[in-house]
């Protein structure tokens, strides 16, 4: 089974993809609607896994990106986004261990408040999603959680377990990228 095989069998068929202009980077976003819930609209990297990122001094990873927010944000801004950022990741040469917080920076997209993403397990889908074991290395599916500013902090300053924690207990809306933060 492919990558895409793996991806097509959890989130249904693809509806639509971009790819990255570059050639050196071949790097392309695919999108899924109604996924993981009916108006959301899940976007997952295909390509970042060709290229190792290092997570320690001695241990690196495969990864590809998911990313879910509802319809009514634009698919092509969204797409941009998420080429972007695994440009971003391509540059270090870095991947990304759970409770990673990259910003704050400029929002996400244009017209919405969040400007950070943190790294997660995808737990809106099902639990064989989140790793693809057909390669000769696994392939980790980050999910990017979107953050505004003081949540960001928060993490760096207080650890990803109390953010988590805190999120149980407020159980924001995470697919709105106009959503108010969770810190007090």
């Amino acid at each position: 089974m492919t990558l895409t095989t793996h991806i097509e069998k959890h989130l249904g068929k693809i509806d639509k993809g971009w790819a990255l202009k570059d050639e050196q980077l071949p790097i392309q976003v695919v999108r899924f609607r109604n996924q993981p819930f009916e108006g959301v609209t899940t976007y997952v990297t295909l390509g970042l896994s060709d290229h190792l990122l290092n997570l320690k001094e001695d241990k690196d990873v495969l990864q590809e990106l998911v990313f879910s927010t509802y319809d009514r944000y634009p698919s092509e801004q969204i797409a941009s986004f998420m080429v972007t950022f695994a440009e971003y990741l391509l540059s270090k040469k870095r991947g990304l261990l759970r409770g990673d917080v990259v910003g704050p920076s400029s929002p996400l997209i244009p017209g919405v408040s969040v400007n950070g993403v943190y790294a997660s397990i995808p737990v809106f889908f099902d639990d064989d999603f989140y790793v693809y074991e057909g390669g000769q290395l696994s392939t980790v599916l980050v999910w990017l959680l979107p953050l505004l500013d003081d949540e960001c902090s928060f993490v760096k300053q207080n650890g990803w377990n109390s953010f988590e924690d805190m999120l149980e207990s407020k159980d924001p809306d995470l697919l709105d990228l106009d959503r108010l933060s969770v810190c007090p």
